[in-house]
């Protein structure tokens, strides 16, 4: 069992985690799927992601949440370990953090699938009614080089949306899911791409941050990216997030951790 910055790491390799302290509204966690499942007062965080990349649900009082949705073509994988659990029906929206493949590509397809509301920024549609993101990156790391070259191949392109999706289009600092019964807002945090967006849930002071940062071993003990298009962004995107405080970070790949590692790690940037 390991301690870190007052949150109780109960099996490291499901990721599971038990806020300990001050917090005394914790009902139960358990194993779900490939991931983990974490209770606050209003909202419950589920992952029922892949080996390679999270999705993250979140649990409200009136409905659900889907946090990015995966590579093109997964849209019925997520769909059966989606209704594992509740019905289609259930899920309200889908908040995209940014427009790469393996957080958008399947986004027309679960339109088409669901009645689900898609929340982005204005960037985002416009990179997703091409159906293709950027392929400029000012760093990379090993995994980062081979990730652009699939990227700059149709590994990169998925299904772009059209004007009949729906659409909620997002600005940084506006609050969202109100009619879910929760205080949420949506923050700007550019750097891995242009168009990267973070959801923070804030009556628990907690942040959705796409590829903002990233909790893998040994890829990303760090908690940096692989691939930054804009590295001065990138640094100020991390200087938001320090400032925002969250009690946990939720990234698209790895696991969920304190916004202190990122107060650790800010230097090496």
């Amino acid at each position: 069992m390991h301690v870190l910055d007052g949150y109780k790491l109960v099996n490291r390799d499901l990721c599971i985690i038990v806020i300990v302290g001050n917090r005394k509204n914790i009902s139960y966690v358990h194993h779900l799927y490939n991931g983990c499942k974490e209770t606050f007062m209003k909202v419950t965080v589920y992952n029922i992601g892949t080996a390679t990349r999270n999705n993250w649900i979140i649990e409200t009082e009136y409905g659900l949440i889907a946090v990015d949705t995966g590579l093109s073509g997964q849209a019925d994988g997520f769909l059966k370990r989606f209704t594992k659990q509740w019905h289609k029906e259930d899920l309200r929206y889908i908040f995209i953090t940014h427009a790469h493949n393996d957080h958008a590509g399947f986004l027309r397809e679960l339109l088409e699938k669901t009645d689900v509301t898609a929340v982005l920024c204005a960037l985002s549609q416009e990179i997703m009614t091409i159906g293709k993101p950027s392929e400029s990156h000012a760093y990379k790391n090993w995994l980062g080089r081979i990730l652009e070259r699939a990227m700059a191949s149709n590994l990169g392109t998925y299904p772009p949306i059209t004007d009949n999706c729906r659409l909620q289009i997002v600005g940084d600092g506006e609050s969202v899911f109100g009619d879910l019964g929760i205080m949420a807002k949506v923050y700007k945090l550019p750097g891995h791409t242009s168009d990267s967006i973070g959801l923070h849930i804030i009556e628990r002071s907690l942040m959705f941050c796409g590829d903002a940062a990233m909790n893998r071993p040994v890829l990303n003990a760090n908690r940096h990216t692989v691939l930054i298009e804009d590295v001065k962004s990138y640094q100020e995107s991390w200087d938001k997030l320090i400032e925002l405080n969250p009690e946990l970070l939720f990234p698209g790949h790895g696991r969920a951790f304190p916004v202190s590692d990122l107060v650790r790690y800010r230097h090496y940037l």
